[in-house]
């Protein structure tokens, strides 16, 4: 990988290793039907993109000359444990022993779930956007954007989120709590209101899948007093 390749999130470097695979093994994707066993699935983050980079649009190229099918890695390792068991029943004379002598009770420590505050502003000269991340062990982490695309104080906030959520992604944090005090965006992703305006919808959508891929997150509203913080890291 080049230096620059080496600089990219994780999700971006899986598209990248089936590009590698596509350039290698072309033939046999152009003969028969690809299962993609992954963690996540790099055919969608790229096919989701409201707006595609240079870069991703030559994968979302390579990726649509060929029948790809993504298989969740999770659903791989849960069938292969379901087949162990139905090839290795369980005899029906089998006692529970719940007593291990000579082993040391392993104590594991469950880490609160890191919180995210968000929050985006447009005016004249363009937009900006902040994104505070508060870990677990209750270390503040603030981030400040300018955002050069002119555009309504909605698409700020969702673009806001969508750069938090991403970072949160990057960061593998699979538990997340995130606050703001914009009540349309909250309630439009918990699914209170209807996304009504076309130029939402793109924005709204990936901010879900993002969250999906993320796994546990809860999001809630704030007032505008409660999220200080990253209202002055607003550009």
């Amino acid at each position: 990988m080049t230096p620059n390749e080496l600089n990219y999130s994780p999700i971006e470097k899986l598209c990248l290793a089936l590009v590698f695979s596509i350039q290698m093994l072309k033939h046999y994707f152009q003969a028969y039907v690809v299962r993609l066993v992954s963690k996540a699935n790099s055919i969608k983050f790229v096919m989701s993109k409201p707006v595609l980079s240079d870069r991703q649009a030559r994968w979302y190229l390579q990726f649509q000359q060929f029948e790809i099918l993504y298989i969740p890695q999770k659903a791989i390792k849960g069938q292969a444990l379901a087949d162990f068991l139905a090839d290795h029943p369980i005899p029906d004379d089998w006692e529970l022993i719940d007593e291990l002598p000579d082993k040391d009770a392993m104590v594991v420590k469950v880490q609160p779930p890191w919180k995210m505050y968000f929050d985006g502003s447009a005016h004249r000269e363009g937009a900006g956007a902040g994104v505070v991340f508060v870990t677990s062990q209750g270390e503040v982490q603030p981030y400040s954007f300018t955002l050069t695309q002119i555009c309504s104080n909605n698409v700020a906030e969702y673009q806001a989120l969508i750069l938090g959520l991403e970072m949160a992604v990057d960061m593998k944090q699979l538990q997340l709590q995130v606050y703001s005090d914009s009540q349309l965006v909250v309630n439009q992703l918990l699914g209170s209101y209807e996304v009504k305006k076309p130029e939402l919808r793109p924005y709204h959508n990936y901010a879900k899948k993002l969250m999906g891929w993320i796994g546990d997150v809860i999001i809630q509203h704030v007032l505008r007093k409660e999220n200080k913080k990253d209202d002055a890291l607003v550009p």
